[in-house]
């Protein structure tokens, strides 16, 4: 018997799940994270004749389609050192620091704010704090640790402004660190390795060449996870590939 194949026996919806992977032109493949969203959206304009004739002025004559390129719009709310620098439009390096040890440096008694001292990331029970040679009682300030800030708390130890020295450690760092706004778009290739919910069925969607930029904002103090989108242009890729492919596997 014939296996009848359309919109009665296979009508389906289709709800979307996959694994994004980003291609860039240079440099390896990575994971672009969990997708929050992942478009493509296509477009058009319309150039029309229209008539001036007293019979059907304002009818079309003549109607000329023209497809905009599709545009591309993903989301994602994972935040790892490739992506953040995406989500500030830069590079991702990895800085290190070693344990330095400061003696007698020179610094000024602050009541009304603070002093910054030329470290931050400092081992606050190495500090030491000296006036005319003495060292303070460690109750007679306060030290922001991570800022390298300090501040005179008790007004019996020092006047305002008095000359300090003070010896401590720095404690050893590493970090992921990123100029932002040094890079004007991403460029590579996008494949979604994804799967039909409903069905079961494998897909696989690859656009073979896009160029993408962050579109919205960063909230650095949000109570909520926040979102990277990235958003751009399909091409036909550099083998005359087409601007998009979907693949939907048996």
């Amino acid at each position: 018997m014939t296996q009848l194949n359309n919109s009665v026996n296979n009508d389906h919806g289709f709800i979307g799940t996959g694994e994004p992977y980003f291609y860039p032109e240079e440099g390896n493949p990575f994971y672009f994270g969990n997708p929050v969203s992942f478009k493509l959206s296509s477009g058009f304009d319309k150039k029309e004749r229209k008539s001036r004739r007293k019979r059907d002025a304002g009818a079309a004559l003549d109607t000329v389609i023209i497809p905009k390129p599709a545009e591309v719009e993903f989301t994602t709310d994972t935040f790892q050192p490739k992506t953040w620098a995406m989500a500030l439009m830069g590079e991702a390096s990895r800085e290190t620091a070693e344990v330095q040890t400061i003696a007698d440096e020179a610094a000024k008694a602050v009541f009304d704010g603070y002093h910054q001292l030329a470290n931050g990331d400092i081992d606050e029970s190495t500090l030491v704090v000296n006036k005319d040679g003495a060292p303070l009682d460690k109750s007679a300030y306060v030290l922001e640790a991570e800022m390298g800030l300090l501040q005179i708390t008790d007004a019996s130890a020092a006047d305002a402004g008095d000359d300090l020295t003070v010896n401590y450690k720095t404690e050893a760092t590493s970090a992921t660190a990123i100029d932002g706004a040094r890079v004007t778009s991403f460029k590579g290739k996008i494949v979604i390795d994804g799967r039909d919910e409903l069905t079961g069925r494998r897909l696989k969607v690859t656009i073979p060449s896009v160029t993408l930029a962050v579109d919205g904002a960063l909230d650095w103090l949000s109570e909520d996870f926040n979102q990277l989108t990235m958003k751009g242009t399909a091409a036909v890729g550099k083998k005359g590939e087409a601007p998009y492919t979907a693949k939907l596997y048996d």
